[in-house]
């Protein structure tokens, strides 16, 4: 084995919790007046408008995360100038930024054996994530649909990164927390795959497509060191 893709949100970023819940942990802590069906909503109009129309594409996490937290507001009939919207994105971001120093340990060792590259549905300003946090230079391949026009779950946007990185399907692992968008294409290449399976929005009826399933990133390092 050669390479290493990996999934971003979800899997680097929250360690396995779906953004929609992540979204929600926040909303609930800070006990912002709205029900999880009607975030739900709020939440997919949102990334599917960002997804639309990008407008992030310098943007830094920390934009990108104070843009979608006032959009989700703005369609929940929220105010966008309530303190608990700042207080949320502050707390978020620390999350996250904990969450990915802690990756960052577990990828800088597999880096060492593998050729690695993030495979991502985002927003047009994964270089530019990738580099606030300082992970761009581990990757030979940071793939994002908004800039290659390709969105996950096309088995493309995943051959397009193996070919960044020169290794056949054969020779490489896929990492992610999505069963239906990282797990089931990569399998169809013929990659080897690793379901990140964590605090998500659905069960998906057959995991025959994941070779190993694990519930923590870091566990990747049992597998693949």
């Amino acid at each position: 084995m050669k390479a290493i893709l990996f999934d971003f949100g979800g899997t680097i970023d929250t360690d396995g919790v779906h953004w929609g819940e992540k979204f929600w942990e926040y909303y609930e802590r800070l006990d912002v007046p709205v029900r999880k069906d009607d975030f739900e909503r709020a939440f997919v109009a949102v990334e599917k408008e960002l997804a639309d129309v990008p407008i992030l594409r310098q943007a830094t996490f920390y934009e990108t995360l104070r843009k979608q937290l006032k959009l989700q507001f703005k369609r929940l009939n929220l105010d966008g100038k309530d303190e608990r919207l700042q207080s949320m994105l502050d707390a978020c971001y620390r999350d996250i930024d904990t969450t990915i120093r802690g990756a960052k340990h577990v990828i800088e060792a597999l880096g060492e054996r593998y050729r690695l590259g993030i495979v991502s549905n985002f927003y047009g300003n994964l270089e530019t994530v990738c580099k606030e946090f300082d992970l761009y230079r581990y990757f030979s391949a940071v793939v994002d649909s908004v800039v290659v026009g390709l969105r996950k779950p096309d088995p493309a946007i995943w051959s397009l990164a193996l070919k960044i990185v020169e290794v056949n399907p054969e020779d490489a692992w896929v990492v992610g927390d999505s069963y239906a968008r990282d797990i089931v294409p990569a399998k169809q290449l013929g990659c080897t795959t690793i379901w990140l399976k964590g605090k998500s929005w659905s069960t998906p009826e057959s995991t025959e497509a994941a070779d190993y399933t694990i519930n923590r990133f870091a566990e990747v390092k049992s597998i693949l060191l």
